[in-house]
C-alpha cells in the first residue's frame, strides 16, 4: 500500500514538472519572441550618373568700350538689334545717374510682373536670394536683393502697383538729364549677360566628334576676352559631359532624357540626346542640347547634373526581412491570416538600410501594396501560427 502511494506521489510530481517546464518554455517563448510586421509599400528610385559638364551658347562679346560702363537691361533678358543696353560713363554724376537708372529699371520690371499673391511672391524672392547667396552664384545679386525689397518691405505699407507712376516719372526724367553718359547699343538680337568667362570663342560645331581629352582641353585655359558683355544670340545652348561609354551606350541619339541640374542653378530639364562621341579609352562625350531656359543659363558655364536614366518601381522591405535559403534564394514571409506564408522575391536595387523588391502585381506573388511583412519573429517558418 505504501508503495501504490509512492508512485501515485512521484507520478503527479513527475506531471507537475511537465506542466510546469511547459508553462516555462511557454512564458519564455513569449516573453523573448520579437515578432514584428510592417505594411508593404510601393517605392520608386530614380537611376541617375552623376556628372561635371559644360554649357556651349553661340555668343558675341560687346565690344570693351572703357572702364566706365554700365549695364542698363537686366542679366538674362533678351534684347533687339538697336536697343540700349549699357552706357559710357564720362564722370562720376553720370556713373551714380546710370546706376540709378538700372536700379529703376529692375524695379519698374518687378512690379509690373506681380500677379497674384504677393506673399508667395515674398517667400519665392527670398527663397532665390537665398540660393544665389548659398551656391556662390552673385551675379544677379543685385537684382535678387531688390525683389526681397519689392516684395517684403514695401508690403503692408503700400501696394506696390501703386508706385509704378511715380517711378516711371522718375525715370523719364533722370532719362533726360542724361548728360555726361554714352549709349551702348546691341549690334544683334539676343540673350543679354554681363558675365564674360573668356570661352565665349566655344561654339557648338566644335563638339562633333570631340574626344574627352580635347574637350578638357578646350575648357582648360579660358582666352583673354574683355567686353561691356555678352550677347547669346541663339536659343538653343549644349551640355557636353563625359560619361563611361557603358552609360553612353545606353543612350540613343535622338531621344530626351531627363538632367537634372545641380548648383548654381537647380532645374530638372528634358534635354535631347543631340551626340555621341567616339571612344577614347573608356568614355566619351555625350552632347545634349535644349532650346528651353536660356536667360537662366547665360551667365553660367560649368554646372553639376544628374542624368536619368529612369525609375525603378517596386515595394520597399526593411533588410532584416529578407531570408536566404540553401539554395540561395531569396524569400520573406507574409502574414497570410493567422499564419506565416513564405514568399520568393526579387531584389532589385538596395534603397537605404532596406531593399526594393519586384511588385507581387508583375510577379504573380502574393507580396503586394498593403501586404502585411513579417520583419522579425523566432523560429519563423512557413505555415507556422503568428496571429
Amino acid at each position: 500500500m505504501k508503495r501504490s502511494d509512492f508512485f501515485i506521489r512521484l507520478t503527479a510530481a513527475l506531471l507537475l514538472i511537465a506542466v510546469l517546464g511547459f508553462i516555462g518554455v511557454y512564458v519564455y517563448d513569449a516573453v523573448m519572441t520579437t515578432y514584428v510586421t510592417t505594411e508593404a509599400v510601393g517605392y520608386s528610385i530614380e537611376e541617375t550618373v552623376p556628372v561635371q559638364g559644360y554649357i556651349i551658347r553661340t555668343e558675341t562679346v560687346l565690344s570693351d568700350v572703357g572702364v566706365s560702363t554700365l549695364p542698363i537691361v537686366r542679366e538674362g533678358e533678351r534684347v533687339a538689334v538697336g536697343q540700349a543696353i549699357a552706357v559710357e560713363l564720362l564722370d562720376r554724376v553720370a556713373l551714380d545717374m546710370a546706376a540709378e537708372i538700372r536700379t529703376l529699371n529692375m524695379r519698374i520690371a518687378q512690379l509690373e510682373s506681380l500677379d497674384g499673391d504677393i506673399s508667395s511672391a515674398g517667400f519665392t524672392s527670398v527663397r532665390n536670394l537665398s540660393a544665389a547667396v548659398h551656391s556662390g552664384n552673385l551675379t544677379r545679386l543685385d537684382e535678387l536683393a531688390l525683389s526681397v525689397q519689392t516684395h517684403i518691405f514695401t508690403e503692408g505699407r503700400v501696394t506696390p502697383r501703386d508706385e509704378l507712376p511715380e517711378l516711371k516719372a522718375k525715370l523719364e526724367r533722370l532719362e533726360a538729364g542724361s548728360d555726361g553718359m554714352r549709349a551702348i547699343y546691341a549690334p544683334l538680337s539676343g540673350t543679354f549677360s554681363q558675365t564674360i568667362d573668356g570661352f565665349e570663342h566655344i561654339t557648338p560645331s566644335m563638339l562633333v566628334e570631340i574626344l574627352p581629352s580635347a574637350l578638357e582641353e578646350l575648357f582648360s585655359m579660358p582666352g583673354h576676352t574683355f567686353g561691356a558683355g555678352k550677347l547669346v544670340t541663339e536659343y538653343d545652348w549644349r551640355y557636353a559631359v563625359i560619361v563611361d561609354a557603358t552609360d553612353a551606350n545606353r543612350m540613343i541619339v535622338g531621344r530626351r532624357m531627363t538632367v537634372q541640374f545641380q548648383g548654381a542653378y537647380h532645374a530638372d530639364i528634358e534635354m535631347l540626346v543631340e551626340h555621341i562621341g567616339r571612344r577614347e579609352g573608356d568614355k566619351c562625350v555625350v552632347v545634349f542640347s535644349s532650346d528651353r531656359s536660356i536667360h537662366d543659363f547665360a551667365p553660367l558655364r560649368i554646372l553639376r547634373a544628374d542624368l536619368v536614366f529612369g525609375t525603378v518601381t517596386g515595394i520597399r522591405v526593411p533588410r532584416e526581412a529578407i531570408h536566404l535559403d540553401e539554395d540561395g534564394k531569396t524569400h520573406l514571409f507574409l502574414q497570410s491570416g493567422a499564419r506565416a506564408e513564405r514568399v520568393d522575391v526579387e531584389i532589385l536595387r538596395e534603397a537605404g538600410d532596406g531593399y526594393l523588391v519586384r511588385d507581387g502585381a508583375e510577379s504573380g506573388s502574393p507580396l503586394r501594396v498593403g501586404a502585411t511583412i513579417i520583419v522579425s519573429a523566432n523560429d519563423l517558418y512557413h505555415g507556422k501560427i503568428v496571429g
